[in-house]
């Protein structure tokens, strides 16, 4: 993976995380179930790649209640 992929990916995987981060701290309704597609959206745009098994445990672990 090139430099400027890794960069991408990094990215990504940080909107992902501030994503579920803002949306864990909503109550249900629209605005939580958007931010949650939005992280799904970034993590789609996470490269199949070791590097980033940690954004997919991030996943995992916050947020994923609904």
């Amino acid at each position: 993976m090139n430099r400027e992929m890794e960069e991408l990916a990094s990215k990504a995987a940080e909107c992902a995380r501030d994503a579920r981060h803002q949306a864990a701290l909503l109550p249900e309704g629209p605005i939580r179930d958007a931010l949650l597609e939005k992280a799904k959206q970034y993590e789609a745009e996470i490269p199949a790649d070791p590097t980033y098994t940690a954004a997919a445990q991030c996943r995992t672990d916050w947020g994923a209640t609904s």
